[in-house]
């Protein structure tokens, strides 16, 4: 059948969703309360203090706020259509963005959620929006209160219900085991780099102090430097926003988040792309130069550098930090990765929520260098090391991936009455 639901069980009604929601618009002016609610798709409603940095700032006059109560679902008018919908606990203000429902009495409230949760029924909201950019769509509350669902009886509403949460919470474990598993593995690759980048590859090699406190003892035949003795120079990218990186532009280019949220240990070929005219004062990186992210919120993200390996032109945008250097950039790019450099650079600044790191901060990293054969020995035994555990994590990534999908398609098949209780 031509439709979001498909086929259901013959004693199941058909029904417009306003015959067993309705809205609550009641505004906040005067304002009633002060607990600014919000909206995550992984957290669900919330109090704004508890989100974290994401999504927008609450705003400061909240008459223009509505008011929202508990066990009532909120929603919001643009995400939607992505899944962006939770029951509240809370009795608190949100957005006008928001709309919020409450059950009627022939209605299990979180029956109706795991409605909106569906993916077939999020797009078939999405035909109704409007907006003039895909990522501005909006839909009415009238639109989506007159969208049909097939529902059974509130009783069987209340049972499938709870066998959605048996299944979610059996699913769930499964997902969290791959998630610590996934960690496990991250931190073991971290602390065989940490120990290859300071120790190098014979166990039977004499060792000496360092000399610095983050590193601890070093073969005897290595040395340690400030950074900036062992480079040529330090240079910044210039600003690639958003708005010009371009599918088909002709040009590569890295943007800094992509720095900690797209590459691992280097890049040859690139996920985004600009066009060269559009850039001004463009910043080429060469072959084997370092980059690092200026700014990050979590301590693995401060100084995340990554290293440029690719043979094509290549532009590095604002908030980076391009280090030309004349060693091995692959081993140059794990020591500067380590356990003992991530202490350097995140000292003093893990505590604050946004964290930025300066050419100066970098250039007087303390850092430990092997002679240039060592160096790449012990670069070819990372990448290898690190391509098998890579493998793992992405293996253990897809299990995520597929199991998150079994879940959202478990969701579907009882709230269309395809999976009998």
């Amino acid at each position: 059948m031509n439709n979001w639901y498909g086929q259901y069980p013959s004693h199941w009604k058909l029904e417009r969703l306003q015959n067993y929601l309705v809205e609550i618009n009641e505004s906040n002016n005067p304002v009633k309360s002060d607990n600014i609610l919000s909206l995550t798709n992984k957290l669900g409603v919330v109090p704004y203090s508890e989100k974290g940095n994401q999504g927008n700032v609450a705003k400061e006059n909240l008459e223009g706020y509505k008011l929202a109560y508990p066990d009532t679902i909120v929603c919001n008018c643009m995400n939607i259509l992505i899944g962006s919908v939770g029951i509240s606990k809370y009795y608190g203000c949100v957005s006008p963005v928001y709309y919020v429902y409450k059950a009627k009495d022939n209605a299990d409230l979180e029956f109706i959620n795991y409605v909106f949760q569906t993916v077939p029924f999020q797009k078939e909201l999405r035909r109704y929006a409007n907006g003039i950019l895909e990522i501005r769509l909006r839909v009415s509350s009238s639109n989506i209160l007159k969208r049909e669902i097939p529902i059974p009886s509130k009783e069987e509403q209340v049972r499938i219900v709870k066998a959605i949460k048996d299944n979610e919470e059996k699913i769930n474990d499964l997902i969290a085991n791959e998630e610590k598993q996934i960690e496990k593995l991250k931190a073991y690759k971290q602390a065989l780099i940490s120990e290859v980048v300071t120790k190098g590859l014979d166990p039977n090699v004499p060792m000496k102090d360092s000399g610095v406190e983050w590193i601890g003892k070093i073969p005897v035949d290595w040395s340690c430097y400030r950074f900036k003795f062992i480079i040529n120079s330090l240079r910044k990218g210039s600003g690639i926003n958003k708005d010009l990186v371009n599918l088909f532009g002709d040009i590569q280019c890295i943007r800094y988040g992509e720095i900690y949220s797209k590459y691992d240990e280097y890049v040859t070929s690139t996920f985004s792309k600009t066009f060269l005219d559009n850039i001004e004062a463009p910043q080429f990186i060469k072959k084997g130069e370092l980059l690092f992210a200026c700014t990050g919120e979590l301590v693995e993200e401060i100084g995340k550098n990554i290293a440029y390996m690719g043979d094509e032109p290549c532009l590095a945008g604002g908030d980076i930090i391009i280090a030309n250097h004349s060693q091995n950039p692959r081993f140059l790019n794990y020591a500067l990765n380590s356990q003992y450099s991530q202490k350097q650079k995140s000292y003093g600044k893990a505590k604050l929520k946004v964290v930025h790191i300066y050419s100066r901060d970098i250039a007087n990293l303390n850092i430990a260098i092997p002679n240039p054969e060592v160096q790449k020995l012990i670069a070819d035994y990372l990448d290898n090391l690190c391509l098998n555990i890579n493998d793992l994590i992405n293996n253990k990534l897809s299990k995520i991936d597929y199991l998150k999908q079994y879940r959202q398609s478990i969701i579907y098949e009882y709230v269309t009455g395809k999976r009998d209780v």
